[in-house]
């Protein structure tokens, strides 16, 4: 019994054992599979970052080219003062000001994140600083240039740096902050510089990093020293061609309505002399002829009229009418944008022979605000009428000027810029 017993109880113990056998292998194929599959997930997403790095490379270096450009309009500035006016120093700087914020703001536009977030946080202070920089640059020229730091008896550059005893303390003080500002933009392009080797340095080798530009704003030092930034503040200072020059000019001056004619007007005579030449032939003989020449000479005088309006002196003389508008032309012909620029009028009774102004003549006067102009830029004003009686004569005066607006008559040149005509008008008798 105990012999059958056993013989009966072994195909069941090699049951279990084939089962955890056939178990380890179906867990082995599975482990190797789920392996194979997580490398080629490996393999994907390290080729995927490797193209994003890549396209972020191609797309960064229109952005560096871009800066490095600006860069030789910042030496122009630095390396340039002898060859600049004030006007073309302000465009490049104005220039430099508005690329550098462009450039900054087209990395927000790329499309492509940067392979890691410290490579985007030094490309942007790199850019970040040079914008920056710009503006320091820009606002310690202008006060390097403003009359501030401008003394006529300075002298030149090489006896007029700041410390001088020569120059008052509001020039010196005012130099020595713009260098010092100048200084404060150069430390600023150095530290952009070194931004942007790290930037270069912290992208995968894989991105192709290599591509990109070298971009250096700094390539002499001691440019950005504090002696070679003084000598530069005293060549600002005293360059005259980049001082400060503030002019307002009436350009031209007509009257509504229109001038019939212009008494009084200066005369240029002109002397012309004309040479003729006439041949006369005369016959001496049966088949022979003798030509001879007579020269004449013929001096005419012609008289002609300055027509220029007003001429000085004269009288425009207007038709019958009970008011007279004043159409003026100003002119900035200084070097500087000029703000709070108005225009005014007055008209006064003439004083004639036995004759006085009268109540209902008095002087009147009117004026409108312009505004601002750029240097170089003009505009036309037509100031509102002023009431004129027919038959009578005035002295009428056209001013310009900034500042707060007239509240009366002007007949004198304005304090500070600005400009005063006279002009003499005649209305006819109804």
């Amino acid at each position: 019994m105990t012999a059958g017993w056993r013989r009966g109880s072994l195909p069941s113990a090699r049951r279990p054992t084939r089962r955890v056998v056939l178990a380890i292998a179906v867990v082995v194929v599975f482990g190797i599979a789920a392996a194979q599959v997580a490398a080629d997930v490996v393999n994907s997403g390290s080729l995927a970052s490797r193209v994003a790095a890549q396209t972020y490379v191609a797309e960064v270096i229109p952005v560096i080219d871009e800066s490095t450009m600006l860069a030789s309009t910042m030496h122009l500035v630095r390396n340039g003062t002898g060859s600049f006016d004030r006007t073309s120093l302000e465009a490049d700087l104005s220039s430099l000001i508005a690329g550098t914020s462009e450039n900054l703001a087209q990395l927000g536009t790329l499309g492509v994140p940067a392979p890691t977030p410290r490579s985007q946080q030094l490309l942007e202070a790199t850019l970040a600083a040079r914008a920056g920089a710009a503006r320091t640059l820009t606002g310690a020229i202008a006060l390097a240039v403003g009359p501030t730091a401008f003394s006529p008896n300075s002298g030149s550059s090489s006896s007029s740096g700041p410390g001088s005893p020569t120059l008052p303390i509001s020039v010196v003080r005012a130099r020595a902050t713009a260098g010092n500002l100048i200084t404060q933009a150069g430390e600023e392009l150095a530290t952009s510089d070194r931004d942007y080797r790290s930037f270069v340095s912290s992208l995968p080798p894989s991105s192709g990093r290599d591509r990109l530009p070298a971009s250096r704003w700094v390539t002499h030092p001691a440019t950005w020293g504090k002696a070679s930034v003084t000598t530069w503040v005293a060549q600002l200072s005293s360059e005259p061609a980049l001082q400060v020059r503030e002019d307002l000019s009436i350009v031209a001056v007509t009257v509504q309505p229109p001038v019939v004619r212009i008494t009084g007007l200066p005369t240029t005579t002109t002397f012309a002399t004309t040479t003729s030449t006439s041949t006369t032939t005369l016959t001496t003989l049966p088949g022979a002829s003798t030509s001879t020449s007579t020269t004449s000479t013929t001096t005419s005088t012609s008289t002609t009229t300055t027509l220029q309006l007003p001429p000085l002196g004269s009288t425009s003389v207007l038709p019958p009418t009970h008011q007279v508008s004043v159409v003026l032309v100003v002119a900035n012909a200084g070097n500087v944008q000029i703000s709070g620029i108005w225009a005014a009028t007055t008209a006064a009774l003439e004083p004639s022979v036995g004759r006085y102004p009268s109540p209902r003549t008095p002087t009147r006067s009117t004026a409108v605000r312009v505004g601002r102009l750029a240097p170089g830029a003009s505009v036309e004003v037509t100031l509102p009428p002023l009431a004129v009686v027919a038959g009578d004569a005035y002295e009428l005066w056209v001013s310009i000027g900034t500042g707060s607006l007239p509240g009366g008559p002007v007949t004198s040149s304005p304090k500070g810029v600005g400009q005063t005509d006279e002009v003499k008008i005649r209305v006819a008798s109804g």
